[in-house]
């Protein structure tokens, strides 16, 4: 045993010595006044550099949705392959390619069970040397639900691109 959690501290070292380990996340609010709707996510994330263009992380999220006295809280995972296909000097842009599962509950409601899977696009800005802005927008793919009404959107396969979607967070490399 005492191998085994050496070889996986010396691992674990020599990966986080290449700065290739990020840590980080995001969050999102939105406040309709007029329909009386507020939403926020809190979403940290952990990932892995593979290349210069490719990431494979993970992001564990907690949404919380309220529209005109109904109360939604939500957790979720989606793991993710980031691909970069464009830099302009310390900006990039990317595309996550994710499958995401989410459990909701409405309050008053039995919990539910939402996924999906698709492209998120995003921008990262390159703020220090190991320090980074991130932001997704959007969601390119398909989405399902044990019912109709998911915090994800309308069940189906389509595009959105909305201010309920943007997720702004920063990223620490190590």
């Amino acid at each position: 045993m005492k191998k085994f959690v050496l070889s996986l501290l010396v691992a674990l070292m020599g990966v986080t010595a290449s700065a290739q380990v990020y840590v980080g996340g995001g969050v999102g609010f939105w406040r309709n006044m007029d329909d009386n709707q507020t939403s926020f996510t809190i979403a940290p994330e952990v990932g892995y550099n593979l290349t210069e263009n490719w990431d494979l992380g993970i992001e564990f999220g907690y949404g919380y949705a309220y529209n005109s006295g109904l109360k939604l809280n939500a957790l979720e995972v989606n793991p993710y392959a980031r691909y970069t296909f464009a830099k302009f000097g310390a900006v990039s842009l990317f595309a996550d390619i994710t499958a995401g599962v989410q459990s909701y509950k409405i309050k008053g409601a039995d919990s539910e069970t939402a996924w999906q899977a698709g492209v998120k696009p995003g921008v990262r800005v390159n703020l220090a040397k190991n320090v980074d802005f991130v932001a997704h927008c959007g969601f390119l793919g398909y989405r399902d639900a044990d019912d109709n009404a998911l915090p994800y959107g309308d069940n189906g396969f389509g595009f959105e691109l909305d201010g309920n979607n943007l997720i702004f967070g920063i990223n620490y490399r190590f």
